[in-house]
């Protein structure tokens, strides 16, 4: 075959000097009318984009602001009727009327109402009040459960005096002595949002969003879905850490369509505002500029092209011929030499009659070396009776056979290979010829291995507490449901690090997490001496479950365990003792017990350890029996805050 530089000026000499001048003439014009069609394009481009983020920054930014103030106006009314009722906590039935005065003036507020301690409805702005027992809300359990005196935003939950979908927001009632005296509440309805949102046209798929920081989806214009949990969107993960306001491109969890979302942190309460406009809403009136030009240009183009189609013509079906009969052949060479598997032909006795070129290059083997041998030369002898075995269901297998086998290489290298083979075929049915498709899976093999290993070491991390390295709250609750069956007696012990907060403000976070290290590794040590489980509960809380202990043996293992703690003498200036404690709530159970009941009542009786004075064990029958056990107030310590 002559060399290509020949080739090329055979084929310059059999074409005219004037060809040559129409095809570089209709290359260099469409080329220039290309170039400017894709300069305007994309110029335009960028404008549209940057005028698509600048409006939508503003618009988030409106919308903050309009939450902002929203809840802001509640927060004040709230903040309002807390500093009240802190003074007269049992106003006359007249305050009522001061509530429906407060809603009415405020146009996003549909009710305002006072729980007392126990979640009964004693004022509201609905007339008449009526009888509630509230007590089972999430924000009064909170709030009862909680100093916390901020603004606390809950919903939507449906209202039990209108039936509509609102907003909660709530503040904790205290009486003078700072003691919990019930809940002040305001409702906004979800329609209020909706109504506002509706105003703004951000074409079709476009989209408003409001989310707590916590991922929880309070409402999305227009589909007006709440509720939802997107904590894993990437809003969450990686764009609210690095700014409280951005814009990007992302594909929407709601309805799967490609979206510019602008976003806003508010400032204030934790709140998130989205903007979603589609890709094509935001692009349209580029693309139509696009295509117009673009029909232009075709239009411009397609006259030149018609001019040159017929000189070209003949030109074209010659050198087709020409390379189909040169590229035919060279596929037929390249596809046997670097095809990535190996095609094998064996005779009815299983003799090698044709091997590829490829067998070269993948198993290292020579073809010319292979043919007239047994099939078994390319089969492991520890694999040869599996290979027959499967072979001998070839007869019955009209679509052909699949294995997996391994091999030895000429340089000792082991490798596996997968064969497809099936019997030659005619009109007249299969021969007993046998073409087999050998592919080399080694690294199939091993990523299968690497894979099994990360499964398995990834669920051994889903049960474990990656700083304690104690089993985490998944691995207590299955440990907890496989022994409470067997177990006749169980104790649930509550264990929570006393005045940590001081501790981590005196020493920071890295100092927390070494003394959390310390004392997961001192329970773990315990609880093995006794056949019990230790677990990290979250935060600077443990659980101990200890099977077959009855109230005293727990109470001794918590006592055995302060003692331990204190052993430690893991200095806390945040503590009135000077080192580090910890309070124990401890609950019993006998067999069949509610393993919920059990860790609800021991964190009841550690709430009642706390109330002690920390740095003691309390058991759930001793929290629930002596009521009359005096209140230890909070000790002052050098630090700026020392509760745990």
């Amino acid at each position: 075959m002559p060399p290509r530089p020949l080739l090329l000026r055979r084929w310059i000499g059999r074409v005219s000097t004037a060809t040559l001048v129409v095809a570089m003439f209709v290359v260099a014009l469409g080329a220039c009318v290309l170039g400017l069609v894709v300069w305007k394009g994309y110029d335009s481009h960028k404008i549209a984009l940057a005028q698509s983020e600048t409006e939508m920054r503003n618009l988030s930014h409106s919308l903050a602001e309009h939450a902002t103030h929203t809840f802001q106006g509640a927060d004040v009314v709230l903040d309002d009727i807390v500093s009240f009722m802190k003074w007269r906590p049992h106003p006359s039935p007249v305050f009522n009327e001061r509530l429906r005065a407060l809603a009415d003036n405020l146009p996003q507020l549909s009710d305002v109402a006072i729980l007392d301690a126990d979640g009964q409805l004693t004022y509201a702005s609905v007339k008449p009040v009526p009888v509630l027992d509230n007590s089972d809300r999430s924000y009064f359990r909170y709030h009862r459960a909680n100093d916390d005196h901020t603004l606390l935003i809950t919903g939507p939950i449906q209202s039990r005096t209108s039936g509509v979908w609102v907003f909660v927001v709530s503040r904790r009632l205290e009486t003078a002595d700072g003691k919990f005296f019930g809940v002040v509440v305001a409702t906004i309805e979800s329609e209020y949002f909706s109504t506002f949102y509706k105003t703004f046209d951000l074409g079709p798929g476009g989209s408003i969003s409001l989310l707590h920081s916590d991922g929880r989806l309070l409402i999305q214009w227009p589909s007006l879905q709440t509720g939802r949990d997107l904590a894993n969107m990437a809003l969450f993960q990686k764009a609210l850490p690095r700014s409280p306001d951005g814009y990007y491109l992302t594909v929407s969890p709601f309805d799967g369509l490609t979206k510019y979302l602008a976003y806003r942190r508010v400032s204030r309460y934790p709140l998130v505002v989205t903007v979603a406009r589609t890709e094509d809403s935001v692009l349209s009136g580029w693309r139509e500029a696009v295509r117009s030009d673009a029909v232009v240009a075709t239009a411009m183009l397609a006259c030149v092209v018609l001019l040159a189609a017929g000189l070209a013509a003949q030109l074209r079906t010659r050198q087709e011929v020409q390379n189909l009969l040169r590229e035919r052949d060279a596929h037929y060479r390249l596809i046997d030499t670097n095809m990535g598997d190996v095609i094998v032909l064996t005779d009815e006795v299983g003799i090698l009659r044709f091997v590829s070129m490829s067998v070269e290059t993948v198993l290292g083997l020579k073809a010319d070396r292979l043919v007239g041998r047994l099939w078994t030369v390319l089969v492991h002898p520890d694999d040869v009776p599996f290979v027959e075995a499967v072979g001998a269901g070839l007869p019955d297998s009209p679509a052909g056979l699949c294995v997996e086998f391994r091999m030895r290489c000429p340089e000792g290298r082991l490798v596996w290979l997968e064969a497809n083979f099936a019997y030659t075929r005619n009109e007249d049915g299969p021969t007993d010829c046998v073409v087999s498709t050998l592919r080399d899976i080694t690294r199939r093999k091993a990523m299968e291995k690497e894979v099994e290993a990360l499964n398995a070491r990834l669920a051994e991390l889903a049960r474990t507490d990656g700083l304690t390295g104690l089993p985490n709250r998944r691995s207590l609750d299955g440990f907890v449901a496989r022994v409470i069956t067997s177990s006749p007696t169980l104790s649930v012990l509550m264990i929570d690090v006393d005045d940590f907060k001081g501790f981590n403000d005196h020493f920071g976070h890295q100092g927390g997490d070494d003394a959390l290290r310390q004392l997961g590794h001192l329970f773990g040590g315990l609880v093995a001496s006794v056949h019990g489980f230790a677990a990290r509960y979250g935060g600077e809380e443990f659980t101990i479950v200890l099977p077959g202990a009855d109230a005293v043996a727990a109470v001794d293992f918590a006592e055995s365990l302060q003692a331990a703690v204190r052993t430690l003498a893991i200095r806390n200036p945040a503590s009135a003792r000077g080192y580090l404690t910890v309070s124990i709530g401890i609950a019993c159970g006998t067999a069949p017990c509610d393993s919920t009941v059990l860790l609800r009542d021991a964190d009841i009786a550690l709430y009642e350890a706390k109330r002690r004075g920390r740095d003691c064990c309390v058991t759930a029958a001793t929290a629930f029996v002596d009521d009359a056990a005096p209140l230890q107030p909070e000790q002052p310590s050098a630090s700026a805050d020392a509760t745990s």
